[in-house]
């Protein structure tokens, strides 16, 4: 029985399913297809973590993060650098604030 997955696995996946005696099938993606399963790695990821509130789902963010900062050819120190940024000029979330609304008329 096939199992269909159509999703983003890590390099050594497809060797450790060789090792436990299963076939697979694999493709290598593109750079658009690979940028588009980044993103959707992301985002399962964080759904992951939302459920399971594992410090593992958080690596594995990381890790994906990662991929795409490389894939864009992004300097991580810059990011860091941006990120700071925005930190002195907006602050931070560590203050849990929730933006309810604005009065505009005013």
């Amino acid at each position: 029985m096939k199992i269909k997955y159509d999703k983003l696995i890590r390099d050594k996946v497809p060797e450790l399913i060789e090792k436990s005696g299963r076939k697979h099938t694999v493709k290598v993606l593109d750079e658009k297809e690979y940028h588009d399963a980044l993103i959707d790695k992301i985002i399962e990821e964080i759904n992951e973590f939302r459920a399971t509130d594992n410090e593992e789902e958080l690596a594995d963010i990381y890790e994906a993060l990662d991929c795409l900062v490389e894939l864009k050819d992004y300097e991580p120190m810059h990011i860091d650098y941006l990120r700071l940024k925005k930190r002195e000029a907006r602050g931070s979330f560590k203050k849990r604030f929730l933006l309810v609304d604005v009065d505009e008329n005013e």
